[in-house]
């Protein structure tokens, strides 16, 4: 099922409901969000840093980010497409509260819409210098082994004010943080063990308290000590600092899961979350004759293909499928995780003449199919593999005239 046949089925359905002004008017905002940006919008209890993160990503000027409209803790699901939900620790207790109840089958079938953050990741482990390594180790083994992880896209830990911090560093910044980095590291140590010492106490070169009470609200008492760390083995200027700080945050993590998982699919996801709506009314308000509408949304689950691609990648990458190394690499790009242009799928130069672009996808048919076909396979890995089939036969799909 297409956007357009979402239209379709949602005009449909206003003409059965034009009695009832509420339900039309729903159904026609659900047209018109058809044509809006993705909405994604960031969940978590007070503390976990959804307000720091959604102000680091949009006033991001990235191309990969420019499709999509941030929310804070917006009121409603229904009111977004996709969500980054917001943990302060990855522990069972709260893992459990991230887990989705109840909903319709379609609504389960198609939950491929939501990312979960580690967010605070430099307060790991105590706020040690490597925190944020920690951190994403964490994460990463709570995606592959957690079942509460399995139903996300990705689990990413991210200390989101020192992306932002990063993200914006000014030379007057910069010059501080060098000054700092130029005493000797026994002598600075100890002014670096609590907010207290380094705000108030007399200091060993002439940084005015006021400069430090700075840095330590922009980048946190982690990042004043990250930063300086980093400059003392290398990041001499304010743009590799910069990069260095942007890079070890998470944040970047952050943006291009956002890009791969919901951008890409952003039609799909807009489409879905309209359909959800319409079997919400469904439900409340049924219609005399409204069996063939509810069909019709059952029916978009089973041939929305985006999401059995979206729920494969996040099956691959979380280590969850017995692919690996160069069988996964080449699964998870052919499924669209780096783009979704046939050339992208095909790992091709974007000027491949569609003599090649056929050739590769032929290739890839062939090959996907003899693992689908595999007799001492798994039926797991040969349902993986008939996903990616279907993907290629996409491909393919695209030179019959």
């Amino acid at each position: 099922m297409t956007t357009l046949d979402v239209r379709e089925l949602l005009n449909e359905a206003a003409a059965h409901y034009r009695d009832r002004p509420h339900a039309v008017a729903m159904l026609r905002e659900c047209l018109e969000r058809l044509d809006e940006p993705l909405r994604v919008g960031f969940i978590g209890t007070p503390g976990t840093g959804k307000s720091t993160l959604v102000s680091a990503l949009a006033e991001w000027p990235t191309r990969a980010l420019r499709e999509i409209d941030l929310f804070d803790t917006p009121a409603f699901a229904e009111h977004v497409d996709a969500t980054v939900r917001l943990v302060r620790h990855l522990e069972p207790d709260e893992l459990a509260g991230t887990r989705s109840v109840g909903g319709s089958a379609f609504a389960r079938q198609t939950a491929v819409n939501s990312v979960l953050v580690l967010g605070r990741a430099d307060e790991v482990g105590a706020g040690r210098i490597d925190a944020l390594l920690t951190a994403k180790q964490l994460a990463r083994r709570a995606w592959r082994e957690d079942p509460d992880c399995a139903g996300f896209q990705g689990v990413i830990a991210v200390a989101g004010q020192l992306g932002y911090a990063g993200r914006a560093l000014r030379d007057d910044e910069f010059e501080v943080l060098r000054a700092l980095a130029s005493i000797s590291r026994p002598e600075l140590e100890r002014y670096l063990l609590s907010v207290d010492s380094f705000v108030d106490d007399p200091f060993p070169v002439r940084v005015s308290p006021e400069s430090r009470r700075h840095l330590v609200s922009r980048f946190g008492l982690y990042g004043v000590r990250l930063a300086i760390t980093l400059i003392r083995t290398g990041c001499d200027s304010r743009l590799k600092l910069s990069a260095e700080l942007v890079h070890r945050s998470g944040l970047g993590d952050l943006r291009d899961t956002l890009a791969g998982c919901f951008v890409a699919r952003a039609e799909a996801l807009k489409a879905r979350t309209a359909v959800l709506r319409l079997e919400g009314l469904l439900a409340a308000e049924p219609l005399p004759h409204g069996d063939r509408l509810a069909a019709r949304v059952e029916r978009f689950a089973a041939a929305a293909h985006d999401f059995r691609e979206l729920r494969l990648i996040a099956g691959i990458r979380g280590g969850r499928t017995a692919l690996s190394g160069e069988d996964a690499e080449e699964a998870v790009r052919l499924l669209g995780a780096q783009g979704l242009a046939p050339t992208e799928r095909l790992g091709l130069e974007p000027d491949a003449d569609p003599a090649e672009i056929h050739a590769g996808a032929e290739s890839a048919l062939v090959r996907w199919r003899h693992e689908a076909e595999r007799a001492d396979a798994a039926h797991a890995e040969r349902a993986a593999a008939r996903v990616i089939v279907r993907s290629a036969e996409g491909l393919l799909s695209l030179f019959v005239a």
